[in-house]
């Protein structure tokens, strides 16, 4: 199954950003939003990585305590989402909502 398959852009009540809803997996149903995205400095080296950093916030945990959110595997998750999103739509206002 592709990342892509793994989450859904949801309305978000809370906010004016969309919510990201969470298909399958372990944290399946769980939506949650992105705060703050940066990106590392970017150096002449072509065999440098750039690190990406990000907030979120949980808006529905659906029964999840919140210690769950803290655990490694659910913040690579995350970010495997961010890079998709950024790869297929960009960064910018296109993820506000409309509601």
């Amino acid at each position: 199954m592709s990342i892509e398959d793994k989450y859904a852009f949801v309305h978000n009540p809370h906010g004016e950003m969309q919510g990201i809803g969470i298909k399958d997996g372990k944290y399946k149903n769980v939506i949650y939003e992105y705060g703050k995205v940066s990106f590392g400095e970017l150096e002449d080296e072509p065999d440098k990585e750039v690190v990406l950093s990000f907030e979120y916030n949980i808006v529905n945990s659906y029964g999840f305590k919140s210690e769950e959110f803290d655990k490694r595997e659910f913040g690579d998750l995350l970010g495997e989402i961010l890079v998709d999103i950024i790869d297929k739509y960009g960064i910018g206002d296109q993820f506000e909502s409309d509601d």
